[in-house]
């Protein structure tokens, strides 16, 4: 029974992180303007106190204090396309498995009138998503409902260390919360499926490196590190069956568990360069090290045994604009391309992660001197991700997400 939970804990997980994420289980965007622009260049540095989610050492360039805050919704899409399967897993395609996610971050920089040193300190989900499907649909065994929320607290220090170049750090502490329900296969396919629950937290500590060098006004080049986040899922595994027939008495039990799961490590190159006093163009380039994932354990459809998860390394690219109307508005646009990180033969349902691709426009106006508001829609095609599996397979006819965000930064 631990094992069972082991997997589909570990699986289900991944797919919803998936639905709003790139690259793996990593959120990319945070609610800021250059997310406008699929956060293309956000790596060599933002204006905004936001700067610290994407290169801690982008803090230095900001003068006064800064405090940034955003909020906004994702609409996933998930509908399933059962191609074949068997009579005891059933053709429940499991519905839209997709919803309705809020998203939240804030950010500060604190002015130490130093030429050398910068603080700050920023707070935000950097994963998590929630599904639903059918509880007949045909991969129940897997999942019928997840919810997965990643925060971080990090405190913020940033040095500079010639007129060019600066280096900074976060200190992450981390929290993980999962909860998955999931069927239970009876050996007689006659008699109802138990049912599988998991309520598990864990908190750990991770930590982010960056650096950003200016060679001349309006140029930036900036690099940023993201350590590995391992969470372990400790709790108790809730099992119940429904005996039908004697006393419609359900009977139950907990057994403990320890479920693991890594987020991997991943490095961002960023590059902004100002065309004239209105134009400025982005890029970024980075790697994901999934390949380190490992091995997983599958669910309780399969029974308990190990399989490898054969993903490998994804990369990310993204390529923006913006383009300053006026003194009051500003408006950018981008687009990211994320890596298919495994082949079909090797992904499942529970895992059903394919390349990406992010569509973003957004604009920002100058409420007053120190106050600037915001927002943007990144449009994320998630791609088909079709399973070649043996006891059903398929592909995603829908497979989406819809970011709408907000913000504000406020200087003083």
């Amino acid at each position: 029974m631990i094992t069972i939970l082991r997997g589909s804990a570990i699986l289900a997980a991944a797919v919803f992180a998936n639905n709003v994420s790139a690259g793996g289980l990593w959120l990319n965007q945070f609610g800021d303007f250059s997310g406008g622009r699929a956060a293309a260049g956000a790596a060599a540095g933002t204006d905004d106190a936001a700067t610290i989610f994407y290169n801690p050492a982008g803090i230095r360039r900001l003068e006064g204090n800064h405090f940034f805050a955003s909020a906004g919704v994702v609409k996933t899409d998930l509908n399933f396309d059962v191609k074949y399967s068997n009579p005891i897993n059933g053709y429940d395609d499991g519905g839209n498995a997709g919803g309705y996610i809020p998203g939240a971050s804030m950010a500060y920089v604190q002015d130490l009138d130093s030429d050398k040193w910068s603080v700050g300190v920023s707070f935000g989900g950097i994963s998590g998503a929630g599904m639903d499907y059918h509880d007949q649909w045909a991969g129940r065994y897997q999942a019928t409902k997840v919810d997965l929320a990643v925060l971080a607290l990090s405190p913020t220090v940033a040095y500079q260390v010639t007129d060019h170049l600066s280096v900074g750090a976060s200190l992450q502490a981390v929290y993980a919360d999962l909860k998955i329900d999931l069927a239970l296969p009876r050996p007689d396919p006659a008699r109802p499926d138990g049912k599988g629950k998991l309520d598990g937290n864990d908190f750990r500590a991770a930590y982010t490196l960056g650096t950003l060098y200016e060679p001349a006004e309006g140029t930036r080049f900036g690099l940023f590190y993201q350590s590995k986040v391992t969470a372990k899922f400790d709790g108790d595994f809730q099992a119940s069956y429904t005996d039908v027939g004697i006393n419609g008495e359900e009977l139950g039990r907990n057994v403990a568990t320890d479920t693991e799961l890594t987020f991997a490590e991943y490095v961002r190159f960023g590059v902004h360069q100002d065309m004239n006093e209105q134009w400025g163009v982005d890029f970024t380039v980075g790697w994901d090290n999934w390949s380190q994932l490992g091995n997983v354990l599958i669910s309780a459809e399969n029974g308990a045994a190990g399989i490898p998860t054969q993903w490998r390394d994804t990369y990310h690219y993204a390529w923006g604009a913006q383009y300053k109307l006026d003194k009051y508005w500003e408006f950018t646009g981008g687009v990211a391309y994320d890596s298919n990180p495994v082949d079909s033969e090797y992904r499942n349902a529970q895992l059903p992660v394919d390349r990406q691709i992010s569509y973003a426009v957004g604009a920002r106006y100058k409420l007053q001197e120190n106050i600037l508001i915001g927002g943007y829609i990144n449009y994320t095609d998630l791609g088909k991700a079709r399973i070649t599996a043996k006891r059903f397979g398929g592909d995603f006819d829908y497979n989406n997400a819809l970011a709408l965000m907000t913000n504000v930064s406020w200087t003083f």
